[in-house]
């Protein structure tokens, strides 16, 4: 556990301090100029298709991403070309990628997979004690098989080897589909490796063996059964956090899906996870906070995330996406927003979602850089004490000398973010920050004698603070990880962590003197893409939930007495009873022409509006797909349902596109469901296309909503119709409390 000797300042060393900060040299100019701006879809020049994305920092300072096997382009799908095996690009700003080549071919695939058939999907590519591991999914020699193989190399852009077994094999009649790996290390250095997708097993957990190359011991569920895949884990502070998508992945064919992400967290890798209500992921009615989803714009099937940091400390995702104007090609592009952490839970611009106009591009320029790429890169830093130099291979520089101090000719923003990759294999290898002078410097030691990361703090030439987090055991300081620092105000927060971006395997924060400093390097130790960046400034508020505004009672209904306004589409089905409207589900759905469920349908207002109702709906004894609840209707392909349906062995809340007898693939996953529970469908028109926009709200008291997934009717559809459905399977009864429509 860390521990932290409190910070005390001498007078005397203040006003050294003092003195020497008037004598600073002024902040520098960037040494490139940062990108503006970018646009959704990513990499349209080189690859149109890039789905279930795989993403790492890399030892060089840029940004790999790898995808499922793809045929990249549109023109190469048009013309029959290959596919591509996991195909790898790389950016130096999250903006502009170049295409490096496909992992694997016919030299160099897994001897134990099925070659070429399927290819492979969901690569997950860590950094782990100087190799970077490519874990992967494979097919099996049956239509549903997989299991997860790994490829190693000493570079993120290959040669890959497979290790020649899977780390985890495809097992018979499993109900754990053994595909999406992610790994992660703890920070006991402990590996795990995630997997699963939507069958009933859900998706599971296992430790792996130390060398990450087989699995040790039994799986464990984290997310329930039919409810997700796409794992990606980080940490953050105390809480494990497990992002996951949902339903909508690739397929349908009312515009590609929703495929929203959701997040649980829990105090243990293993979890068990919770959303922000207090439901576990894993329950019959299985939680999900949502952190993004369809909202109504060009993008849809917005899933499969992963994350990232940029060099101030701002945090990113990237999924891929559908273009639903031409989702029936299906190449799932790569798209990029901003991810915000707001009251301890994470959320995609704030709870706008994914962009599909121009957004702020991330921060990759900084204020002081260097790679080291040869020796003229040092005339831009200073050496205090003992002796720097390029390495002889290049693209980093070393000191031998424990006394050996190198700093930055010109110092950052008074509230700054710097990272760098540090390694040692003689000492202690230190990154320097709020660097005041020779006397006054803060140090971030990864420190092999005493097995920690470790900062010490001196002003007046005195070491006046020391803290340490103790580092596991078999830590590999003679490997390089990447060591970060931010500092707003007076207090600043150090992690080490295998790459950046990657989950903190040591963390402390300290109280330093404010003011902008210098940075760099110190001690007997090797270091490498040192940068200084002004740190981000965090986003603190989501988008307020729209507004419900005043009662239509001509819309409405309390079911005290009948209602001619109703229609039933069929044979009358539900009666009154006590104020509730009382419903049995019904066998049959909306899919097929000659065998219809009845709906009860009432005219919708003009305008925008917010119809509500509070359904209780026990699926305890109930078949197939039972469920009721509200539903938006032009004709009965041109309609949405918002209903918490029953899948398999678990209830879930969704809004349901078109006249599917199934929520797979395209109903989208809302907020927690219960026996009881409230449902609104908002309207809105979307202003460019004149499309009807329904975005769906659930709540478990009717005063917290969560506000879910938009989905869309088209502009000429009408005239639009309100009301409710009870079908899908048998077994259960609906009782409907209310139908009230607000004026929005």
């Amino acid at each position: 556990m860390p521990r932290t000797v409190s910070f005390r300042l001498i007078l005397a060393g203040l006003v050294a301090l003092l003195i020497a900060v008037a004598g600073l040299p002024p902040v520098s100019a960037a040494p490139a100029q940062p990108v503006a701006g970018h646009s959704n879809p990513l990499m349209s020049d080189i690859a149109q298709a890039f789905s279930d994305v795989g993403l790492i920092r890399a030892k060089d300072g840029a940004w790999y991403s790898y995808a499922t096997n793809t045929s990249l382009t549109r023109e190469n799908a048009d013309n029959g070309g290959p596919q591509h095996l996991i195909p790898m690009v790389r950016s130096t700003d999250l903006v502009h990628w170049e295409f490096l080549g496909d992992a694997f071919s016919a030299e160099n695939h897994p001897e134990w997979a099925p070659w070429p058939q399927k290819g492979y999907w969901a690569p997950d590519v860590r950094y782990v004690d100087g190799q970077y591991y490519m874990y992967y999914s494979a097919p099996s020699s049956t239509p549903l098989g997989a299991a997860i193989g790994l490829a190693i190399s000493d570079s993120p852009a290959g040669p890959w080897k497979d290790i020649g077994h899977p780390v985890v094999d495809f097992v018979a009649d499993s109900e754990v589909m053994e595909i999406d790996p992610m790994m992660f290390i703890d920070e006991d250095g402990t590996k795990y490796l995630y997997y699963g997708s939507f069958r009933r097993g859900g998706m599971h957990v296992v430790r792996l063996a130390p060398d990450g190359r087989s699995t040790v011991g039994t799986s464990q569920q984290v997310v329930a059964g039919e409810r997700g895949e796409g794992a990606w884990v980080t940490k953050r502070g105390p809480w494990y956090y497990l992002f996951y998508s949902g339903y909508g992945c690739c397929i349908g064919n009312v515009g590609g899906g929703g495929y929203p992400v959701l997040v649980g967290r829990s105090t243990s890798p293993t979890g068990p996870f919770v959303d922000e209500n207090g439901v576990s992921l894993t329950a019959a009615r299985p939680g999900g906070t949502i952190v993004n989803s369809f909202n109504g714009n060009s993008l849809s099937a917005t899933g499969h995330n992963a994350v990232t940091v940029d060099r101030s400390g701002q945090q990113w995702n990237l999924v891929n996406s559908d273009i639903r104007a031409d989702h029936t090609w299906g190449g799932r592009p790569q798209s990029m927003d901003r991810l915000d952490w707001i009251g301890g839970w994470p959320t995609v611009r704030a709870g706008q979602w994914t962009s599909d106009q121009p957004q702020p591009a991330p921060a990759t320029a900084a204020s002081v850089s260097s790679s080291f790429d040869d020796a003229a890169a040092l005339t831009d830093w200073r050496t205090v004490a003992g002796e720097w130099k390029d390495a002889s291979s290049g693209g980093y520089v070393e000191s031998t000398e424990a006394s050996s101090l190198l700093v930055s000719r010109t110092n950052g923003p008074a509230d700054y973010r710097v990272e760098a990759d540090l390694r040692t294999s003689a000492g202690k290898a230190g990154l320097v920050f709020a660097y005041h002078s020779p006397r006054n410097y803060s140090v971030a030691w990864l420190d092999p004698e005493r097995g920690s990361l470790r900062v010490e703090q001196r002003v007046g030439g005195k070491l006046v603070s020391s803290s340490e987090s103790v580092l596991y055991k078999g830590f590999r300081y003679d490997t390089w990880h990447s060591v970060s620092v931010e500092v707003r105000g007076d207090r600043a927060t150090i992690q080490v962590a295998p790459a950046l971006g990657d989950n903190p395997l040591g963390e402390l924060t300290v109280r330093v003197l404010a003011g902008p400093a210098q940075v760099g390097l110190a001690g007997a130790a090797q270091g490498d893409n040192i940068a200084m960046t002004k740190l981000y400034q965090p986003v603190t508020r989501k988008v307020p939930d729209p507004h419900v505004g005043k009662l239509l009672p001509a819309f409405s209904d309390e079911f005290t007495a009948a209602d001619s306004q109703w229609q039933w589409t069929g044979a009358n089905q539900g009666h009154l009873e006590n104020g509730q409207l009382v419903w049995d589900t019904q066998a049959t759905d909306l899919s097929k022409e000659d065998n219809l469920a009845t709906v009860l349908l009432r005219d919708a207002p003009q305008g925008d509006y917010t119809v509500e109702t509070r359904l209780s709906l026990p699926f305890q004894g109930s078949t197939g797909n039972a469920r009721a609840g509200l539903i938006a209707w032009a004709s009965r392909t041109q309609s949405l349902q918002l209903a918490p349906t029953r899948t398999g062995a678990v209830q879930q809340s969704f809004l349901w596109p078109g006249a599917d007898a199934t929520p797979w693939a395209e109903a989208i996953q809302l907020g927690p469901s219960a026996d009881t529970m409230w449902l609104r469908l908002r309207h809105t028109t979307q202003p460019t296309t004149g499309e009807h926009l329904f975005q769906a709200a659930t709540s478990l008291d009717g005063r917290h909503w969560q506000w879910g997934s938009y989905w869309y009717l088209p502009a000429d559809a009408g005239p639009l119709k309100l009301g409710l459905i009870s079908m899908g399977g048998t077994g259960t009864t609906a009782r409907f409390d209310y139908v009230r429509t607000y004026q929005s």
